[in-house]
C-alpha cells in the first residue's frame, strides 16, 4: 500500500505575534512537528507492511524541512516539501487547494490520504476535509484506529457518544482525532541517518496552479483584527454586610469587565 500523509511545523511556544495581514510570524520561534500529524504518522507506520510506502509532506517555508527529517527519523520513505514565497498567507481554502493540486500530480494513486485532526497553530481542523471535498472522495473524521484486512483498510471513528466501524474506500481521506502526549523516542541511527535524506521541494510551478489560486492573493477569507484574551476568571466570592459598600463592589467589577 501507498500512503501520503500531510504534516505540518508548528510553533513550540505560545509567545505568537501576526503580521498586518493576520498571519503568524514565525521567524524566531522555536517549532516542532505538529502532535496530531506524528501521532497520525506514528500510527500509519505502525500498521506498514513490507512493500509499502510511506510518503510524507508539508507546505511551508524552507526551515519546514525540519519537520520532515523528523518524519524520516520515525521511518516514512520519501518527503516532500511544497515550498514558494507564493504560498505565504494561504487561508483553509487556498491550503487545501495547493495540497490537492500536489497530490493530483504527485501522489495520485495513494491506497489513503492521512491527515492529523488539526494543527495546533490554527486549530481550524477544516483541511483535511477541504482536500477530501475537492479531490471528491470519502473521507473519515476522528478517525481512532485503522487496520488493514483482506479487502483493504477499516476505520473505527470516535465521534464521543458514537463509535462507527467503517469500510475505507481506496483513495480516501482519514484523519486521526488524537495525541500521544509523550510524542515518538527514535534511536540514534535512525536520526542521524535521516539527517542527510534528501526531502524533494516542489514550487507553485511544479504542482500547476497560478498565482492568483495560492497564498494570500488565493484567498477567501481575511482576519479583520487578532485580540488576545485573558484566561483569568474573575468570579470572586465574597461577603459584604454594608448594602452601600456591595453597591460599589458591583460597580467596579461591572466597570473592570466593560
Amino acid at each position: 500500500m501507498r500512503f501520503a500523509v500531510a504534516v505540518k511545523q508548528v510553533p513550540d511556544t505560545m509567545e505568537m505575534s501576526v503580521d498586518e495581514n493576520g498571519s503568524l510570524v514565525r521567524a524566531g520561534v522555536p517549532s516542532i512537528l505538529n502532535p496530531y500529524d506524528e501521532y497520525a504518522l506514528s500510527r500509519v507506520l505502525s500498521m506498514r507492511r513490507e512493500g509499502d510506502e510511506v510518503m510524507v509532506y508539508t507546505m511551508g517555508p524552507p526551515q519546514a524541512r525540519q519537520a520532515l527529517v523528523r518524519c524520516l527519523e520515525m521511518g516514512a520513505d520519501r518527503a516532500f516539501l511544497l515550498t514558494d514565497r507564493d504560498f505565504a498567507g494561504a487561508d483553509v481554502w487556498a491550503t487545501a487547494r495547493t495540497i490537492t493540486a500536489f497530490l493530483l500530480r504527485h501522489i495520485p494513486d495513494a491506497d489513503v490520504y492521512v491527515f492529523g485532526r488539526q494543527a495546533i497553530d490554527g486549530d481550524t481542523g477544516q483541511v483535511p476535509y477541504e482536500v477530501a471535498a475537492q479531490l471528491g472522495v470519502q473521507q473519515f473524521a476522528y478517525t481512532e484506529s485503522l487496520s488493514r484486512t483482506d479487502d483493504g483498510l477499516v476505520a473505527v471513528q470516535d465521534y464521543g457518544d458514537v463509535r462507527r466501524t467503517c469500510s475505507v474506500p481506496k483513495g480516501s481521506v482519514v484523519s486521526f482525532g488524537s495525541v500521544d502526549p509523550n510524542g515518538t523516542l527514535v534511536s540514534i541511527s535512525d536520526y542521524l541517518s535521516a539527517q542527510d535524506r534528501e526531502v524533494e521541494e516542489v514550487d507553485r510551478i511544479a504542482i500547476g496552479l497560478g498565482l492568483y489560486s495560492v497564498g494570500l492573493k488565493g484567498s477567501m477569507t481575511r482576519i479583520v483584527s487578532t485580540t488576545a484574551s485573558s484566561g483569568v476568571r474573575r468570579n470572586r466570592k465574597v461577603e459584604i454586610t454594608d448594602p452601600a459598600k456591595g453597591a460599589g463592589f458591583i460597580i467596579d467589577e461591572l466597570e473592570a469587565v466593560r
